[in-house]
């Protein structure tokens, strides 16, 4: 798994920008990283991860790194509960297959849905 060398907030264009050691570079919609949070609060405790739309005018007010592995992110919203890994982070970049903004569901770590264009 590739680590990031570079992460980048805009909260003007409302993405988080990461480029990773092997030259890809993901930009995050804000609302997009809110939809994927991956908190037992969002999500339950169980192997299925859901996509759940949130507010496109949603910015990150803080995050920093949880060790070496994960980005802790607050949203404008207040939601903070989610510890987003670097596999995570990647698993959804709209550049991984299937290619583009992927809305639906990770079980097992295999997403089931339709991916859309990316947009930010």
């Amino acid at each position: 798994m590739p680590q990031p060398t570079d992460v980048a907030l805009s909260n003007k264009q409302r993405t988080l920008s990461i480029t990773w050691e092997d030259g890809d570079v993901s930009v995050l919609p804000i609302h997009y990283l809110r939809g994927w949070c991956p908190c037992a609060g969002c999500q339950g405790h169980g192997t299925v991860i859901r996509y759940q739309s949130a507010d496109e005018t949603l910015e990150i007010s803080d995050m920093y790194e949880a060790g070496a592995y994960a980005l802790h992110i607050r949203f404008g919203d207040g939601h903070d509960s989610g510890i987003f890994s670097w596999e995570w982070l990647r698993r959804i970049a709209p550049q991984t297959p299937p290619e583009g903004l992927k809305t639906g569901t990770f079980e097992n770590g295999r997403f089931s849905g339709t991916p859309s264009p990316a947009r930010s």
